[in-house]
């Protein structure tokens, strides 16, 4: 590549560029008369015949030799929207993710050309509200800046649920913001980022933007200019937040980091936490993880040195860690998915004007077969994990491709009694509401949370007391901050433990224990319903004396023996 002259070339200028295809090596084109052309811009190309967006990575006056050079068709960006640090990034990103420079590029940045409306949240403006630390969140935030300031850049918070992280994260944000540096604060899913913006906004008002998907494309590129130009100072959105430019990079705040969703699973599939990592390394910025299961790999890493760990341990004001119950269903029938304890203290709740929370776990559902005797699910013998069940009847396990017909019996026990499980929110919510007739029912899915300011409805009405059970996803298990949560019921939480993955154990622990913290928050202790067909089942025992260190030794240890992450990494081709 031509060393860059300047911003701008005149005439008889050329343009290294790269595309948004998997394409190696960077192409030239000439500068048309008169037309100026912004290095690290965007523009129109002719490409193999189609027009194109390109991305200037340098402007020049070498003319190139032994071919015909086609000019650029048309500029996108007036100015620059991207800078050397982002190209040194989306190199990172495009060498240890088998992407091209190019197909990075384009996924990091916005595809709108033209900058819209910003994007309009549904509250009033900002009441600049002032943050109150408790001792133990003083005490964490002190250590984490001061150990910040003598060299120590990564940093680990493992909170337990409702101590309080938030109120640690924005105090550091407001640290760096008011030394001029900006913030980039991510969240895993779309709807936590409805959520933490509502709190956010309330401290810093206009200086915040929010950057996921759901924008327009015209919105997202708004959002990013007034983040480059450094006119809004702190950013809350999902993984691709971490590619935001600013003039100086404070810190990257990454809350639920355990969370998968910070994996992209199209080119290049980059995690958002090693992009993290790199970017703070590089810019001299903080990376402050924090969750309150955090991952197998970020605990191991911090224990060996790599991170700074600190815990918060009690929960914030008067509030109690909720109890919880473990109780064995009979059958995975969806008629006999609410058990008699869940139903008496939901129906208890409902009565003295409380709120129940309901968990169907539907992420990385695979559908398998159980025992209604013996509760022995269906394995593979040379695997041992679960068979998946497909609609011609056969058992494949999905690891070595063993395959067999659906037994009539179960060859455990010989009862005849094999059950396929799985149900979908729609027909529990239909179970529901035949049980608690009469109560307001909310369903928190990903269709229902497609619908315009969903999560900002249910936030009002689950406040204002109008909805008696939320039932919902993995959605519902993060992020909410509601003080009448009396109940939390996990319909089943055998689904998710049987997938085919050796992280599945981890997954459903953290999803179980995060969705049972959102119980008793408030004045009212909680208690927590987990319902499951094998109750004999090693997270289970953890679960219920909220034993997180307990879980992690226990599968630190398993991942020992069979040399799996954090002993090794794993690459899928």
């Amino acid at each position: 590549m031509a060393e860059r002259v300047s911003e701008t070339c005149g005439p008889a200028s050329f343009a290294d560029v790269c595309v948004g295809y998997p394409v190696e090596g960077v192409f030239t084109y000439a500068v048309p008369d008169g037309i100026p052309v912004p290095a690290f811009s965007r523009v129109k190309v002719d490409f193999r015949g189609r027009t194109v967006t390109a991305f200037v990575l340098a402007l020049h006056r070498d003319t190139p030799a032994g071919f015909e050079v086609k000019e650029i068709r048309s500029v996108i960006d007036e100015s620059p929207i991207f800078d050397e640090r982002l190209l040194d990034c989306a190199r990172y990103v495009a060498e240890n993710y088998f992407g091209s420079l190019g197909e990075t590029l384009a996924m990091a940045l916005p595809s709108g050309e033209r900058p819209s409306k910003r994007y309009r949240h549904p509250f009033g403006p900002s009441a600049s509200r002032a943050i109150v630390l408790t001792g133990e969140q003083q005490s964490v935030y002190d250590a984490i800046t001061t150990s910040f300031d003598s060299g120590a850049p990564f940093h680990l918070l493992h909170g337990i649920t409702g101590s309080g992280k938030t109120e640690v994260y924005m105090e550091v944000a407001r640290r760096f913001m008011g030394g001029g540096a900006s913030v980039i604060y991510l969240v895993p899913e779309i709807s936590l980022s409805s959520q933490i913006f509502e709190r956010l906004h309330d401290v810093f008002g206009d200086d915040l933007i929010v950057y996921h998907s759901r924008l327009t494309a015209q919105q997202r590129l708004h959002n990013w200019m007034r983040f480059y130009s450094g006119d809004a100072k702190i950013a809350v959105g999902t993984r691709s937040a971490v590619f935001l430019q600013c003039p100086r990079l404070g810190a990257i705040i990454i809350d639920e980091e355990h969370d998968g969703s910070y994996k992209e699973h199209s080119t290049p599939r980059y995690n958002a936490r090693r992009v993290a990592f790199y970017r703070c390394r590089k810019e001299g910025a903080l990376l402050l993880m924090g969750s309150a299961t955090p991952s197998v790999e970020s605990l191991y890493a911090a224990e060996r040195g790599l991170m700074k760990l600190h815990a918060l341990k009690g929960r914030y004001g008067k509030a109690v860690l909720p109890e919880i119950e473990i109780v064995r269903l009979s059958s995975a029938r969806p008629e006999a998915m609410l058990s008699t304890p869940l139903k008496l203290h939901t129906r208890r709740a409902i009565d003295g004007g409380l709120q129940a929370i309901y968990l169907l776990n539907r992420r990385g559902f695979a559908p398998f077969v159980v025992c209604g005797e013996c509760s022995a699910v269906l394995e593979c013998p040379q695997c041992s994990i679960s068979l998946n069940f497909h609609s011609d009847g056969s058992m494949l396990c999905h690891y070595c491709g063993y395959q067999r017909r659906l037994p009539e019996a179960c060859p455990a026990c010989g009862a005849e009694k094999l059950e396929k499980v799985g149900s979908g929110t729609q027909r529990v919510e239909e179970v529901i509401a035949g049980t608690f007739r009469g109560s307001r029912i909310f369903r928190l899915d990903q269709d229902s949370s497609r619908k315009k300011d969903a999560i900002f409805e249910l936030i009002d009405k689950m406040r204002a007391g109008e909805i008696d059970i939320l039932l919902g996803t993995q959605m519902v298990a993060k992020g909410f901050d509601f003080h009448n949560v009396a109940v939390v019921g996990v319909i089943l939480a055998d689904i998710g433990l049987n997938f085919p993955d050796f992280r599945a154990s981890e997954r459903v622990f953290s999803l179980l224990l995060q969705v049972a913290g959102r119980g008793g928050r408030g004045d009212v202790p909680g208690r927590v319903i987990i319902q499951t067909l094998n109750e004999d089942h090693y997270v289970f025992g953890y679960l219920k004396n909220h034993d997180y260190y307990g879980f992690y030794r226990h599968e630190l240890s398993v991942r020992r023996a069979l040399a799996y992450p954090p002993f090794s990494r794993i690459t899928r081709l």
